[in-house]
C-alpha cells in the first residue's frame, strides 16, 4: 500500500473525504473525561482512516488546486531549498523557531486554555483547549503514519545528498525518513483552525495562521523539510482541526445548514440551526 506513494499528491487521499462528512455529521460529542478523551480520539482516527470512501464532487473544488500545487513543489523541491542558506547560525535558529511557534506555544495555549477555563468555570475556554489537544493528538497519529508510509529522506543541512528527498530510498523501506510530511507544521495548522472557529474574530485568525505559516516557513529555513513536505502537512493540520471541531464543539451546533428537498413535482430547501 505504501509502496505507491511516490508522490505527496497521495497523501492527502487520507482526509481528502473530511469534508465530506461534516453537514452529515451527528450531533457535536463533548469531551469532558478521559475515557471521552480517548474514545474521542479513537472514533477520530477510525473516520479519517476510512475517509476515502467518502470523498465527493464537491471535494475536487479544493483538491485539484490543493493537488496541483503539490505537484508543482515536489517538482521543484530540491531546487527551491538549494536557495536557502546552509550557514549553521541561521539553520539553527530557524529549527529553534519552528520548535517555539510550531509546539511549544500550541502546547503551552492548550495547557493554559483548559486550566484556566476550569478554574473560571469558562466552559468555551476549557472546551477550546481540549478540542486543540485533541486535534494535535489527531494530527501527530495520521502524519506519523503518513511518515511512515512515505519514508522520504530529509534534506541536510548543509547541502542536500543524493538521497536527500527521496521516498523508500533504493526501493526499500529504511525506516529512517520521517521529511513528509512535516509535523511541526501539521500541528500548527490543527491548532490555529480550532482556535479560529472557537473564535472567529479577524485578529485571532490573523494571529494563530500567521503562528503556523511561520512554522512552515522555518521548517524550511532550518532546512528540516523541502517545500512539499510543509505544503501537504499545512493542509492535514487544518483539515484534521476542522474535523475535530466540527464533530466535538459545542460551538458547531449554531451553524445554518441549508438542504435541498425534493417531493414528488415540488422542491425547497430546509434550514436548520
Amino acid at each position: 500500500m505504501f509502496k505507491a506513494c511516490d508522490s505527496p499528491v497521495v497523501a492527502l487521499v487520507p482526509v481528502a473525504g473530511l469534508s465530506q462528512t461534516l453537514p452529515q455529521a451527528p450531533e457535536p460529542s463533548e469531551i469532558r473525561t478521559p475515557d471521552q478523551y480517548v474514545i474521542a480520539i479513537a472514533r477520530d482516527q477510525k473516520s479519517i482512516l476510512t475517509s476515502p470512501a467518502r470523498i465527493g464532487k464537491r471535494d475536487l473544488l479544493w483538491l485539484v488546486p490543493l493537488a496541483s500545487a503539490v505537484g508543482t513543489a515536489f517538482a521543484f523541491d530540491k531546487e527551491a531549498l538549494d536557495k536557502i542558506s546552509t550557514d549553521p547560525s541561521r539553520v539553527e535558529a530557524f529549527r529553534r523557531a519552528s520548535n517555539i511557534t510550531g509546539i511549544y506555544a500550541p502546547l503551552a495555549t492548550v495547557g493554559a486554555s483548559w486550566i484556566t477555563g476550569v478554574i473560571r468555570h469558562d466552559d468555551h475556554l476549557r472546551e477550546t483547549g481540549t478540542l486543540a489537544g485533541a486535534a494535535l493528538i489527531d494530527t501527530m497519529l495520521v502524519t506519523e503514519m503518513v511518515k511512515f508510509g512515505a519514508d522520504r529522506v530529509r534534506p541536510k543541512a548543509t547541502g542536500l545528498s543524493s538521497e536527500s528527498g527521496e521516498f523508500w530510498p533504493d526501493g526499500k523501506h529504511a525506516g529512517g525518513g520521517d521529511s513528509f510530511p512535516s509535523g511541526h507544521t501539521a500541528i500548527a495548522f490543527a491548532f490555529a483552525h480550532v482556535v479560529a472557529d472557537e473564535y472567529p474574530n479577524w485578529q485571532t485568525k490573523l494571529a494563530v495562521y500567521s503562528l503556523a505559516a511561520a512554522t512552515g516557513f522555518e521548517r524550511l529555513g532550518g532546512r528540516e523539510h523541502f517545500p512539499s513536505d510543509v505544503l501537504v502537512g499545512g493542509a492535514l493540520g487544518y483539515l484534521v482541526g476542522g474535523y475535530v471541531f466540527n464533530h466535538h464543539s459545542s460551538a458547531s451546533q449554531r451553524r445554518l445548514i441549508v438542504s435541498p428537498v425534493t417531493s414528488g413535482k415540488s422542491a425547497g430547501l430546509f434550514f436548520s440551526f
